[in-house]
């Protein structure tokens, strides 16, 4: 008789999920291996080069599967006028992931991209299941979307020619979110205005019945 497991989609997925971090984390060990045996002599590894390496330390970090936790590098140099060691770890340097950073920048622009669609924290829960955290870390990054300069969404250094016309589109939308602010929670609605810069429409991309706007 054959034992077939109902749930074979769903364990298929989790174990790939599985695999897939687990790769990731051994291919940041594997760069930081790399920085170690290159950071003395590669020339886009120069501002390291005055440092030595102090210890290894472990780091985990809250990515669109689930969590990661790798070991890297900590060095250090001693600073001439203060006397002092000075800690760095050119891993997390590379990666851009800020010493107090617990969740990667995917991550968060991920959870800011739903901003505009009408949807609750816990749809938004919902939809990320894999990433393991709450729905007070959602609030947070929604709340904090406007000042924090370090995420934005569709965020590129991609620089562009600008034509003789350049296009800005502004609306306007209602969030519904929880009022954290008060002892008892209630949903309150939070006034949002987004701007949208182009440069006309794609024209190899659009079609009669679907514009492409090129460049957004």
């Amino acid at each position: 008789m054959i034992n077939f497991d109902k749930n074979y989609i769903k364990n298929s997925i989790n174990f790939l999920d599985k695999q897939s971090n687990e790769i990731i984390q051994q291919n940041l060990e594997y760069y930081d291996e790399l920085i170690l045996k290159n950071y003395k002599t590669h020339e886009s590894l120069k501002e390291f080069k005055e440092y030595k390496v102090k210890e290894f330390k472990t780091r985990t970090l809250t990515i669109l599967k689930g969590k990661i936790t790798f070991k890297r590098r900590k060095y250090y140099k001693i600073n001439p006028e203060t006397g002092k060691e000075e800690y760095i770890f050119p891993l997390d340097k590379l990666l851009g992931i800020e010493k107090w950073q617990r969740i990667d920048n995917t991550v968060k622009e991920k959870i800011l991209s739903f901003i505009g669609n009408k949807k609750t924290y816990q749809d938004i829960l919902d939809t990320m299941e894999h990433v393991k955290i709450c729905i007070k870390t959602i609030s947070n990054i929604m709340k904090n979307a406007k000042t924090d300069k370090e995420y934005y969404i569709n965020k590129t250094a991609k620089k562009i020619k600008v034509p003789h016309t350049l296009y800005i589109q502004i609306d306007r939308t209602y969030l519904k979110m929880w009022n954290e602010n008060k002892k008892l929670k209630e949903k309150i609605k939070k006034h949002s205005i987004f701007s949208t810069v182009h440069t006309g429409f794609d024209k190899a991309k659009s079609t009669k019945k679907r514009p492409v706007i090129a460049n957004e």
